[in-house]
């Protein structure tokens, strides 16, 4: 009886274990596969260079949610992707790019590419520009093909006379992962979308420096693309001696969210937002301001980080002013 028994508390020990085992090789994370990765830069060319709209249509999610450049700035599901791209497309007789700057962040289900990406346009009219983007893509796996469902495009702007500035010079720059850049799946997609709900609640109306930086990170392979900064700012020092100056000048804020959307597996978190915020400013003056965000997150010991963010303003095509209030 003791033989049996302790045969039979082997087998289930090691049943355990296997299971265990099991489920631990499920929760990893593999981050940057290289299949992973050359599949989003490959549909980023495809969108960076295509002209006919129909061509791009196929490569975002049906619920895909797009900031655009230009008022009135916000497409959401493909019929307004389509509606909103195809005169910008149709009205271009020729393109060129290059991309100095592109950094993709994967865990094989959802995904993030941030780029710069310097055009040079011709137009059918004959009118021919140079245009510096920035570009926030959320890519989401689905069915087995890699979509996007969130894009946000942007201009830096001009912080005294709030001029989009096309063709600012791209000061191109790397991100050097931390040894883990993506944790195990830690929670449920449903109760992940709900605290980056929460996370955004509060953190986008933080009140001092201090408060806002507990927001990013948690380490130093994080990165910024604010509309008043010419070029990237990565790291978490950089980013707090970036926004210490406004930061310092109100003391006080509100905030809603005309449009909010978020998607999640549990480790890896996107969102992607407008925003209409009050701030009381320190000499008891009240300043409206609107503005767009969008962020790659990561889940870490329970609590959400973002590591790639974009904040813009949408800008009037005819005066290539950036509209910051509402």
């Amino acid at each position: 009886m003791k033989a049996i028994r302790f045969l039979s508390t082997a087998a289930s020990l090691a049943l355990i274990a296997a299971t265990s085992a099991c489920a631990q090789t499920a929760s990893k994370t593999t981050f940057n596969a290289p299949a992973d990765v050359a599949a989003i830069m490959e549909i980023e060319e495809i969108l960076a260079t295509e002209l006919d709209v129909d061509k791009i249509l196929p490569h975002y999610a049906d619920n895909a949610t797009v900031l655009d450049l230009f008022v009135p700035g916000v497409f959401r599901g493909k019929a307004e992707i389509r509606a909103g791209f195809a005169p910008q497309l149709g009205a271009i007789k020729s393109m060129v790019k290059t991309t100095p700057e592109m950094i993709v962040a994967t865990n094989g289900t959802f995904g993030c590419a941030a780029s710069q990406v310097a055009y040079q346009t011709e137009m059918k009219d004959g009118t021919k520009f140079a245009m510096n983007v920035r570009v926030l893509d959320a890519f989401k796996k689905i069915d087995g093909k890699w979509q996007v469902v969130q894009q946000h495009l942007s201009l830096p702007v001009d912080p005294v006379t709030m001029n989009a500035l096309a063709d600012a010079p791209i000061q191109p720059r790397t991100l050097t992962w931390s040894a883990q850049p993506l944790a195990p799946v830690s929670t449920t997609p449903e109760k992940a979308k709900a605290e980056i709900r929460e996370f955004m609640d509060v953190g986008g109306a933080s009140v001092g420096l201090e408060k806002l930086m507990n927001y990013y990170g948690p380490g130093d392979d994080t990165l910024l693309y604010d509309a008043f900064s010419p070029k990237a700012v990565i790291g978490k020092k950089e980013i707090a001696d970036f926004y210490a100056p406004v930061m310092g000048s109100y003391t006080g804020i509100s905030l809603t969210m005309p449009m909010f959307e978020v998607d999640s597996d549990g480790t890896f978190g996107v969102q992607i937002d407008t925003q209409e915020l009050t701030l009381t400013m320190k000499d008891g003056s009240k300043r409206n301001v609107a503005l767009r965000q969008s962020d790659c997150m990561r889940r870490v010991d329970g609590k959400w980080y973002s590591f790639l963010e974009m904040v813009s303003y949408v800008t009037d095509a005819k005066t290539m002013k950036a509209q910051i209030t509402h």
